[in-house]
């Protein structure tokens, strides 16, 4: 399997930088400072990225007055929304459910209705859990605590990685899908010509996309 294309792509100017050269640029980024003006409001500077893919990555500008459901409804839009799974945070050794249970049988399961200014903190560490079946894992870290006008939108995408190119292991051009069931192995992805004769059948098939949750369960990519 090869695997090309790396980079974080910043959404303000359009560069693409390294993962330690993007947090520098971003907090420089002229096209960026633009359209942020001063202000009191509070936000959070946050990067995701996969738990065990590590390649995929996103930073995040959050509104501390969004909630755990605001950010959960974000990460789902773009990287994890198939079948309209259970989620969950964990964060300082609580769990944050989409659908809490009050009669949980292992200790305290709080809602996601909570204010992001009431559990995060500058250089915090946590998780976000999707699907409790074929579990996608994200691992989310607080990178500053800044301030700034108040807009609109809770939740805003500052950067995000290219989308991997990968190539068919037939004929070597660019892979469009992969085997759900060879995803583990080296001979997953296809091209459209090349995946119609692929031995697993065109069930088996799903669409190469840009997240972490790729080949899992029936995730096809964000909707546009």
């Amino acid at each position: 399997m090869k695997k090309t294309n790396e980079g974080i792509k910043c959404n303000y100017c359009g560069e693409v930088f390294g993962k330690v050269a993007i947090k520098r640029h971003l907090e420089k980024c002229k096209i960026r400072e633009e359209k942020n003006q001063p202000g009191e409001e509070v936000y959070y500077w946050i990067q995701v990225q996969g738990y065990y893919q590590k390649e995929y990555c996103m930073y995040l500008d959050v509104s501390a007055n969004a909630s755990l459901k605001d950010l959960d409804q974000f990460l789902r839009d773009k990287w994890l929304e198939c079948c309209g799974h259970l989620s969950m945070f964990k964060i300082d050794g609580e769990v944050y459910d989409s659908d809490p249970d009050p009669d949980a049988m292992f200790g305290s399961i709080k809602s996601m209705k909570v204010k992001l200014k009431d559990v995060l903190y500058e250089g915090l560490e946590f998780i976000h859990e999707y699907d409790f079946g074929s579990t996608t894992v994200l691992k989310l870290k607080v990178l500053s605590k800044r301030t700034g006008a108040k807009r609109k939108e809770k939740v805003v995408l500052m950067a995000r990685n290219l989308p991997p190119a990968f190539a068919c292991v037939e004929c070597g051009r660019p892979a469009t899908q992969l085997c759900s069931c060879c995803i583990y192995e080296d001979y997953a992805f296809y091209c459209d010509e090349c995946g119609e004769e692929h031995e697993c059948g065109e069930d088996m098939m799903l669409s190469v996309v840009n997240s972490p949750r790729m080949g899992v369960c029936g995730y096809c990519g964000e909707e546009d």
